[in-house]
């Protein structure tokens, strides 16, 4: 290699190494990188809209407090019931799935009467899982639709009623009534509105709890049944309900509010379906799938369905942002299927 081409390369080699080795870049002037903060938002994150927050159960594990003379409310904080005690024993609604324990332990709390009758509101195993516990020798009651659904699974958990009624059905016990009605399937087949009317206190499990919109997709094998059966329990004299959750009883105005969510929902979806041109998604999706495409669909209903709702029902009731989209996915297939959406109330 001649002398001139070697200093050049070296030249070269010694300038490629000191930039290698230089001090990042002073930032120009009024530059300020963003300070980091301590807990941000993750992306995609919605804010909540109404909470009422559960608050801390007693050492005990559980709230126990009369409602009304020989009436008492149970709640592990999450799900809930109702025991009676008269003087000739006690009535025990609904014995719920891993709390049976902490209910026997209740019902000694304010009497040493026997449980001597159970009652099932609807025979999904999270309400009754600890029916088993209660069982031996004792009358349990339920719809017959709850009695064959249970004699079809065959679960021991979940004793199979000795007395099943139809529409209605009394139960006198102590010189206290329970009356016991079946409003249709809603929820599920044999859910049953419980009611004491001489302490004006009612029990319809799953359909209205108090302060939040419905669970998933309404949780119903019939929505147009559900609604007539909150109608049908608001067509009944009481003050305060148990709805099967959250740690507190509700009131009246509290089911209503329930009750006019579920028919805004279906005017919101009726007014979605009216904006959201099904030909439009078809025509300006990427996908050849056509089951994708009726998904996209659906999609595009349900988010317009729910920016109707969000102004009103956000701020007023719990659940939105995880449920309102799968609501309005409920009544597009009800309208498409059931009814017009020209007839929404």
């Amino acid at each position: 290699m001649s002398g001139w081409r070697f200093l050049i390369l070296g030249f070269l080699t010694v300038w490629w190494a000191a930039g290698c080795m230089t001090e990042p870049a002073v930032p120009p002037p009024g530059f300020a990188p963003s300070p980091k903060k301590a807990a941000e938002t993750p992306p995609g994150w919605v804010p909540d809209g109404y909470v009422e927050a559960i608050p801390r159960m007693p050492e005990k594990g559980y709230l126990l407090k009369p409602l009304a003379p020989e009436v008492y409310f149970f709640s592990n904080g999450v799900y809930n019931t109702l025991f009676v005690v008269t003087e000739e024993g006690v009535i025990l609604i609904d014995p719920i799935q891993g709390a049976g324990h902490l209910l026997r332990r209740a019902v000694r709390e304010v009497t040493e009467q026997p449980v001597i009758m159970m009652i099932y509101s609807h025979p999904h195993r999270d309400h009754i899982g600890d029916a088993s516990m209660f069982a031996e020798g004792i009358k349990i009651v339920a719809h017959r639709e709850t009695q064959k659904l249970l004699q079809r699974y065959n679960d021991p958990a979940r004793p199979v009623p000795n007395i099943a009624f139809g529409e209605k059905y009394a139960v006198e016990l102590g010189g206290l009534r329970l009356d016991l009605i079946y409003p249709g399937d809603g929820h599920g087949k044999g859910n049953i509105i419980i009611h004491i009317p001489q302490r004006r206190l009612l029990m319809f499990v799953d359909v209205a709890t108090p302060k939040s919109v419905p669970f998933k997709n309404f949780t119903t094998v019939d929505i147009f049944s559900q609604i007539a059966g909150l109608k049908r329990a608001l067509q009944l004299d009481f003050d305060t309900y148990v709805a099967g959750h959250l740690y507190r009883p509700g009131k009246r105005a509290e089911m209503e509010e329930v009750l006019q969510y579920y028919f805004a929902s279906k005017r919101a979806n009726a007014e979605a379906l009216k904006r959201v041109s099904i030909g439009k998604i078809m025509r300006e999706s990427r996908s050849k799938d056509i089951e994708r495409k009726m998904g996209e669909y659906y999609e595009a209903v349900a988010e317009e369905c729910y920016r109707i709702l969000k102004p009103k029902w956000k701020p007023r009731l719990m659940g939105f942002e995880a449920f309102a989209r799968g609501h309005c996915d409920v009544w597009t297939a009800f309208h498409r299927t059931h009814q017009s959406p020209g007839n929404a109330r």
